[in-house]
């Protein structure tokens, strides 16, 4: 069986450490070295480890302590722990939801089942536990047991609530068209029921398939429904839910500010409360996602520490990987990017086993990372990555075209990126085309670049933050540049500058700034573009590290031109 690296670094670890209890806060440590994680991180490594052992015959090797940690208790003679009786088992696993430990949650639902087959009411708890945990195919027999009882004995609505949580891990599994099907099948369950539960959490599950598929308006009545039903049911985890896939229905459209309203009142519910653990989690990672995708690096950096902080009130860690994805992106613009890197790389090892509709998106990350540190050849290995796990690398390949000289690549990327019905890249419409604008500049195809521009003027509804307000006015001083006009360039340059310091990314502003010298210096204003060169060997010389070809070649000029 091939290991992921955590998870035979972690059997390395306690191997090596087996005559005593290794605690939680060392192997964080040994594993994640300066890096803050979930607990619920190692919980899944500590279960990847598991099912390995398992496969050769030594399911009880890794030994828990509660309130202590873990010991491999093999090669020291020790005998594992005997099996707790079925009722203790059952006992473990709902106390083991209480304290959020999704992997020793489902630890003990499994070892229940296997002894008894356990009752509806708690299949379904570890059917939700699974998901939380990223565990999902573990609780998938169990729960189609129960679709299969529960429609024998006629009874719809626990039928149609264990196959909404199917569909939720085939989702999650990257099995789409099993998933639909599902969906289906429950809704047929429920036609004809009055308002309620399931059917609101049908409606949102359908509107993010919708969304996936590219349906917009799909999406958008689905959500819409959620919201009405979990209103008229007093329900403000189905209204949770609706209100976040409305918003990122609205936004797809190019309606932004009324989606963002519906993200802002979706985080308003969940903070004064009533809305339940998971649901809480869901949204507020999904709304983290959707300003991520909007390059809203100001509203990310807040809903990252505002999960941060319900993360640590709830003790819910949420869903493996994704959140600290999106977290390891804003860091990445913030300039802290080694530890973005090792974030990132932790997040697609879970990804990988938890989310796989989601490990393509962390190799994108891992991709843009490497280009804040110039390391365009890796860089262009983690994009390829990223496509070959079916996930669009742009615009981050088309910036790394332009980065090695390959503009007329980067241009066709970019339109072909402008073209897909992907609602993700229809979230990225404004970026695509600021970068649409340098790429076909440097490819000499400046009536393309006016176009490009023209369509990102006519559709400033889309510039609503400073980080796209920014890129706007970069794309508009190379335009510029390209048309003999240094004075427009230079000043916009320093707005583009202003948004990214307000953003507070060095990573744009070392861009900004090493273009506007560039500028300077053309223009005969050496003074000028000493003063710009300052700041980037100083107060921005760790961002400005991927960029010191052009640093030094800046510095050259300036002293041939003073000697």
């Amino acid at each position: 069986m091939k290991l992921q690296p955590l998870v035979f670094d972690l059997l390395c670890y306690l191997v090596r450490h087996r005559e005593r209890v290794v605690t939680k806060d060392e192997l964080l440590e040994a594993l994640w070295p300066r890096t803050i994680v979930v607990d619920n991180a190692l919980q899944r490594v500590v279960s990847l480890a598991r099912n390995a052992l398992a496969e050769a015959g030594l399911a009880d090797a890794i030994r828990t302590y509660p309130r202590h940690g873990y010991r491999f208790c093999i090669d020291d003679g020790q005998r594992a722990a005997e099996p707790l009786p079925a009722d203790d088992r059952l006992a473990a696993a709902h106390a083991a939801c209480e304290r959020s430990d999704w992997a020793a949650a489902c630890e003990a639902f499994a070892a229940a089942d296997a002894h008894a087959p356990l009752a509806a009411e708690d299949i379904e708890i570890w059917g939700r536990a699974a998901i939380c945990g990223g565990q999902g195919p573990g609780a998938v027999g169990a729960l189609e047991r129960l679709v299969a009882e529960r429609s024998t004995a006629g009874d719809a609505l626990t039928a149609a609530r264990a196959m909404l949580l199917l569909a939720q891990i085939r989702i999650d599994q990257r099995q789409s068209a099993i998933a639909r099907g599902l969906l289906q099948r429950a809704s047929r369950f429920l036609d004809g029921q009055a308002d309620t539960i399931e059917l609101g959490h049908c409606a949102w599950m359908s509107a993010r398939m919708a969304l996936a598929g590219g349906d917009a308006e799909g999406a958008l009545a689905q959500a819409r429904e959620a919201c009405r039903i979990g209103r008229a049911l007093h329900d403000a985890d189905v209204e949770c839910l609706g209100l976040t896939y409305l918003g990122h229905g609205l936004m797809s459209r190019g309606d932004v500010a009324e989606g963002l309203a519906q993200h802002d009142e979706a985080a308003a519910m969940i903070r004064l409360g009533g809305v339940c653990p998971w649901a809480a989690g869901w949204s507020l990672c999904s709304i983290l996602y959707a300003a991520r995708y909007r390059n809203d690096w100001l509203r990310a950096a807040q809903f990252a520490q505002a999960f941060e902080e319900w993360s640590r009130a709830s003790r819910m860690p949420a869903f493996p990987g994704t959140c600290q994805l999106h977290r390891a992106a804003v860091l990445n613009v913030q300039g802290e990017l080694e530890q973005a890197a090792a974030e990132v790389r932790s997040a697609a090892a879970m990804l990988a086993q938890a989310a796989p509709w989601a490990e393509g998106d962390a190799y994108c990350v891992l991709g843009d990372i490497q280009l804040s540190v110039g390391d365009l050849e890796d860089a262009e290995a983690s994009y390829r990555q990223a496509h070959a796990l079916g996930w669009n690398p742009q615009p981050g390949l088309a910036r790394l075209h332009l980065l090695a000289g390959r503009a007329a690549e980067a241009q066709r990327g970019l339109e072909q990126a402008l073209d897909a019905p992907d609602f993700t890249l229809r979230e990225r419409r404004a970026q695509l085309l600021c970068l649409l604008v340098h790429a076909a500049v440097a490819a000499g195809d400046t009536t393309r670049a006016r176009e490009a521009m023209a369509s990102l003027d006519g559709e400033a509804h889309r510039l609503d933050n400073e980080s796209l307000t920014a890129m706007r006015n970069a794309a508009q001083a190379e335009l510029a540049l390209a048309e003999g006009n240094l004075r427009l360039a230079t000043s916009s340059l320093r707005r583009a500058i202003r948004d990214w310091h307000e953003v507070g990314s060095p990573v744009g502003e070392v861009e900004a700034r090493l273009r506007l010298a560039e500028c300077l210096l053309a223009d005969g204003d050496p003074r000028g573009a000493e003063l710009e060169l300052h700041a980037l060997q100083t107060t921005l010389a760790p961002a400005a590290r991927a960029h010191r070809g052009r640093v030094d070649a800046l510095r050259a000029r300036l002293l041939n031109r003073a000697g």
